[in-house]
Parts: C-alpha cells; structure tokens; sequence
C-alpha cells in the first residue's frame, strides 16, 4: 500500500519548482483494514445500514488519521456518491465525522443523492 500526505497550500504559483520532505514518527496503531471496520461500526450505529465506509488515506498532521470516505448505497442500487468523511485516529482508534458534520447531515446528503437519482 502507498502512503499519502496531503498538502493544503493556498497560494502556490502555477508554474513553479517545488521540493517536499516529510519525516513523520509516530505508532500506527490502527490499520487501514481496521479503520475502515471502524469507520463501518460507526457508520451503522450512528446512521444505518444504507452508508458504508470507502478505502481509507493516510492524512498527516498534527494528528494522523486515516480518513475514510463514506458513500451512500441503498439496498439494490448500489454506490450512489460520497455524502462525506470519517476519521479515525490512527493511534486512539477513535472515530468521528470530518468538517463538522454530524449522522443526521450524512443522511440529508443522502437524501438529496437518493432525489437526484430517483428524477
């Protein structure tokens, strides 16, 4: 499995050489298999059965995380989009919804998804 460090830069030239190194040390307690376990225990338990937890990415800051999509599926229809994003600590193992979002956003996402699919 490759690892991952997203950069958030705002302003950077569109032409332009740019040179990056990264030491990070930290114990990975928690795999990308068992965050994304994780990510579907909580998913179920917060929001139902319909969301499901995509492949994890490794994000690295001032706490590392993996961040895990979560799509919307219902039943026979399958993969209908992203309504979203869990993290879950790569050391703790604790799980929580990225931007502020809380279950009952995730499922209103889904809900539009679910429309938009349904015209």
């Amino acid at each position: 499995m490759a690892l991952q460090a997203t950069l958030t830069m705002t302003q950077v030239p569109t032409v332009s050489q740019v040179s990056v190194k990264i030491e990070v040390q930290t114990t990975l307690n928690v795999s990308a298999y068992v965050a994304r376990q994780k990510a579907n225990r909580f998913l179920i338990m917060q929001a139902g059965d319909q969301l499901c937890a995509g492949e994890p990415e490794l994000a690295i800051g001032s706490v590392m995380y993996w961040r895990v999509p979560v799509f919307y599926a219902p039943g026979q229809r399958g993969n209908l989009g992203t309504v979203g994003q869990v993290l879950v600590n790569t050391e703790t193992g604790e799980v929580l919804l990225a931007d502020g979002l809380t279950a009952a956003d995730l499922m209103e996402r889904a809900e539009i998804l679910y429309a938009r699919i349904a015209l």
